[in-house]
């Protein structure tokens, strides 16, 4: 990349920097009015609670405190004269009606005479209050007030804290007594932390005492006196208290979210900016990349033999190689848009060509027009792809013009060789036969065996002539076909007859295995014999003595199918795909693995795609090899399936 010059302008440092500074200061603005509403909120739920918390400890003070003013009602209907008797069976009674009483307590003329229940509070029983420095002055302003008071907490002279409430009973105007009940605090604190756990507060109590001195918290945790939590005044039946209520949820504000959006904001400005300033230096630099890049695309394509075309999804042109120019001597001006079968000899031949190459690996031959409005052979290949988001189609023709005349110079030099070889050797071949067949005479055994070696020899010699002849008129389409009705399994034995000789040679076993015997194919006999044949003698080649060659004939969707299977070493992996070419022959340290042209396969399989069938080979396991061929039904054949079949 060529260097830039300065990176950011001063004015646009300067919009950077106020972006940012605002940003920040209208975030942390909504973050304060976030966090003031949080609180209002929390405070309004502190209040209610709050209300919750006093209307609790007001219900449950006072169900136990009018009972107080009940047995003050009976005293004074009875005009004080009630006896212990009677009391015993009240005050029981009183007790299992409240709620936290740990006792009623009965004072006429201010000595504490009747106490339920006893149990617990026997240093209370016969308590002169008069004689109590620290109770009475409470007591007798109590009595001087005429009303009930709640007092506490106090410490119990029976032992533990209380809180009590006391009535002063008066008869006709004259004072009578007090009436007093201890409430047990503790049962009725756990009551309260359950309800503060449930609405998830934290709250403590203290008495306001006189001259605006307060006491030590008698509920909860004194700290929240002196922190940020709220204070309330309580005043239940005469008993001032002060209530320190906060609450242990967390602050239900947007804070994070509120800087989360904040800052990602002043990010974003800033990256915009930035790209802003930048865009234009890499759009330059990324179009000088991409002119570069189509410079270096159009050299290599420009530089390939092949001609190469890219159309769209429809199949027109969008795009040519120089090699295409020149095969078709058209230019990319005057192709533009043009369908690309319009370069076909026959343009009515695309939905063929298309099926024939529907995977990038297949190549289909065809016929194109070049400059000179001429025909000439041509390979077709082509290919999908994907280009910001639209499908591309690449299509590869060569021209095999030259190719062809290479072949067909090729063939002729094996035809005209092996014509002018077959005649002086079929001269020497019958003439080594004469002499075997003894019309010389008899020869002694060593010319015996060179006489036969020869004689050997020149028929493999014969054999390979007539193979190379044999492929040279199919690939030239010259070889004639004599089609017709051939009962299969009858041909095979035809077959297997003539190469049970060969077989017992190599101690082997030949055998067909069928259930299929009146199967009929349309085929040339003498082809498809040398097809069969080809098979078997490869099988008895390679099978191993004492084994058995397997042939087994069968019906598979009106289709004939023969298997030739032996136990041999079977054909190597990395072999198998060319198995079918010409002069193909696998390594093997065998010496009889060598043997042959290697012409054999490549010819059968020529000959069965003439009679419309086919050849493969697929391996046995553990090992052995088993060739096929496959066939359809001769109209005949096909007919008698039909009617043999069984009614549904």
């Amino acid at each position: 990349m060529e260097p830039s010059g300065k990176l950011l302008s001063y004015w646009q440092w300067l919009l950077l920097l106020l972006c940012l500074v605002s940003c920040v200061l209208i975030t942390e603005n909504l973050v304060r009015q976030d966090v003031a509403y949080a609180k209002g909120q929390q405070l309004e739920q502190q209040v209610a609670n709050a209300g919750h918390l006093r209307s609790f400890l007001e219900t449950e003070l006072n169900r136990a405190l009018y009972l107080t003013f009940g047995l003050s009602a009976y005293v004074q209907a009875n005009k004080g004269e009630v006896s212990a008797a009677e009391f015993n069976v009240l005050l029981p009674e009183l007790v299992e009606l409240g709620q936290y009483i740990r006792n009623i307590g009965v004072a006429p003329g201010n000595r504490l005479s009747y106490v339920y229940p006893i149990e617990g509070n026997e240093a209370a029983v016969g308590l002169y209050y008069p004689d109590l420095p620290e109770q009475w002055p409470a007591v007798q302003a109590i009595i001087e007030s005429r009303k009930a008071k709640l007092v506490g907490p106090v410490q119990l002279l029976q032992g533990g804290i209380g809180f009590i409430h006391r009535l002063p009973v008066f008869i006709d105007g004259q004072y009578w007594g007090i009436i007093s009940i201890v409430v047990e605090p503790t049962d009725l604190w756990q009551e309260l932390q359950l309800i503060m756990d449930r609405y998830g507060i934290e709250a403590a109590l203290r008495t306001r005492l006189e001259n605006g001195r307060v006491s030590e918290s008698f509920v909860g945790n004194n700290a929240l006196f002196y922190d940020d939590s709220l204070l309330l005044d309580l005043t239940i039946r005469g008993a001032n208290w002060q209530m320190a209520i906060r609450s242990t949820d967390p602050l239900k504000g947007r804070t994070m979210e509120i800087r989360l959006v904040g800052y990602s904001v002043t990010l974003l400005l800033f990256a915009l900016i930035s790209w802003l300033t930048f865009s234009r230096q890499q759009l330059q630099q990324s179009s000088r990349e991409l002119q570069l890049q189509q410079q270096y695309l159009s050299t290599v394509m420009d530089n390939v033999a092949d001609a190469i075309i890219t159309t769209d999804a429809h199949g027109h042109i969008e795009r040519i190689n120089q090699a295409a120019a020149d095969i078709f001597g058209l230019s990319m001006h005057q192709l533009e848009g043009v369908h690309w079968s319009s370069l076909l000899d026959d343009p009515l031949q695309q939905q063929q060509l298309l099926l024939a190459t529907n995977t990038p690996n297949k190549i289909a031959k065809t016929q194109g027009r070049n400059r000179f409005d001429l025909p000439f052979p041509l390979e077709l290949s082509r290919s999908e792809i994907e280009f910001n988001q639209l499908i591309k189609k690449v299509i590869l023709l060569r021209d095999m013009t030259e190719r062809h005349k290479v072949d067909r110079l090729k063939n002729e030099f094996v035809s005209t060789v092996s014509h002018e070889l077959r005649t002086p050797l079929t001269a020497i071949n019958g003439s080594i036969g004469l002499v075997l067949g003894g019309v010389m005479g008899s020869v002694s055994p060593q010319v015996q065996q060179l006489l036969q070696t020869a004689y050997d020899n020149c028929n493999q010699l014969t054999h390979l002539i007539n193979d190379l002849l044999d492929m040279e008129r199919l690939e030239a389409g010259k070889m004639r076909f004599q089609l017709q009705p051939i009962v299969l399994a009858e041909l095979i034995e035809q077959c297997l007859q003539q190469n049970r000789p060969l077989a017992a040679e190599n101690r082997l076993q030949l055998q067909l295995e069928t259930k299929e015997h009146g199967l009929q194919v349309r085929a040339d006999p003498l082809r498809l014999q040398q097809v069969i044949t080809n098979l078997l003698s490869n099988a008895i080649k390679y099978a191993p003595r004492d084994s058995t060659v397997v042939l087994r004939l069968s019906l598979d969707a009106n289709k004939v199918r023969l298997e030739v299977m032996d136990q041999g070493p079977g054909v190597p992996e990395h072999f198998q795909p060319s198995l079918f070419q010409k002069f193909a022959q696998a390594d093997s340290a065998d010496n009889k693995l060598q043997q042959g042209s290697g012409l054999g396969l490549a010819i059968a399989r020529s000959l069965m795609l003439a009679m419309d069938g086919d050849i493969g080979y697929q391996p046995l396991q553990p090992h052995g090899s088993c060739f096929y061929l496959t066939m359809p039904l001769s109209g005949y054949a096909k007919k008698a399936v039909n009617l043999a079949a069984p009614a549904d």
